[in-house]
């Protein structure tokens, strides 16, 4: 019972606070319209984000048509990634434009002015540059982000050069959903990676083709003289650790500012390193350089560690 009375007497107080409040509010904006008129419009704009907040899908749900969380169930390794970044004007990129699902996808996702880029090659695109409102394959109801298509092969150096010079590069992120090819992917990669952001991310999907036999195909192409992109892919691991390898790298300097590379199923994402990384943690000098074997003439591969007598 007495606890009973102490509850009843604690909403009576709260109550009474807040109905002091309330007099104290109403007695402001009677004697200063204006700020009625702010808390009204402050009250809409929340409003406003709440309903825009509650409309924007979930990556799962963005991408429910398309086989990147049907089949691939890449929206496991993506959600992590993109989520932080969708509030944020972003530049994306997505090679493999086929149907256009996925494109129709990131401008719903990435729905804060952002600008999304598309390469297509085989489909139904037809010119260099088309705006994807003015294609049904890819237009949305959603025009606050803005979108363009190319239409060009990914393994075409000329291509690519073509597509930097007039979409401007610094990309935040790129994703590669093209023709599946290892040697297309790498080719891709080493051109496009320069103009990645400081942060920014680079995802290589299917590489399944990897593992496939030589006499197989894909979208045409034969897999006749293509060599493993993941085998390749691996070295990285010692281009980021090159500081307890005498700051030798098996790759060319152009993978020297990877920071990390994860490799889940199916796929490969690597980030960038930022300004505080390299200056901090990369191309410093190693402390335990002693304990290192000596240098040897040719580096690669690894020497094989010597067991103690």
């Amino acid at each position: 019972m007495r606890f009973d009375r102490l509850q009843q007497m604690g909403c009576l107080l709260f109550a009474s606070l807040a109905l002091n409040v309330a007099l104290l509010t109403l007695r402001g904006t009677a004697t200063r319209p204006e700020l009625a008129l702010d808390k009204q419009s402050v009250f809409a704009e929340t409003q406003l984000r709440s309903a825009r907040k509650r409309e924007r899908p979930s990556l799962a749900d963005a991408l429910s048509k398309s086989d990147k969380t049907t089949r691939h169930g890449y929206d496991r390794v993506y959600t992590p990634l993109f989520e932080p970044l969708r509030a944020q004007p972003i530049r994306f990129v997505e090679i493999g434009v086929h149907e256009g699902k996925s494109m129709k996808a990131w401008q719903a996702f990435f729905s804060a002015g952002s600008h999304v880029f598309g390469i297509g090659y085989g489909n139904w695109q037809q010119d260099f540059k088309t705006k994807c409102h003015a294609a049904k394959e890819t237009a949305t109801l959603d025009l606050s982000s803005q979108c363009d298509l190319y239409r060009g092969d990914q393994s075409n150096i000329t291509f690519l050069r073509a597509f930097l010079q007039d979409s401007g590069g610094r990309f935040d992120i790129v994703v590669d959903d093209g023709s599946h090819l290892p040697n297309h992917q790498r080719i891709t990669f080493e051109t496009l990676w320069p103009t990645v952001v400081s942060g920014g991310l680079y995802i290589i999907e299917d590489v399944e083709t990897s593992y496939w036999a030589s006499w197989a195909h894909i979208y045409g192409y034969s897999m006749q003289g293509q060599r493993s992109f993941v085998t390749h892919m691996q070295k990285v691991a010692h281009a980021i650790n090159r500081e307890f390898t005498h700051g030798r790298s098996p790759l060319p300097d152009l993978y020297s500012d990877v920071s990390t590379i994860t490799f889940a199923q199916n796929l490969i994402v690597l980030r960038k390193q930022t300004a505080f990384e390299k200056g901090r943690y990369f191309n410093r000098e190693y402390i335990g350089m002693r304990h290192l074997p000596p240098l040897p003439t040719q580096y690669w591969p690894l020497p094989t560690p010597t067991a103690k007598p």
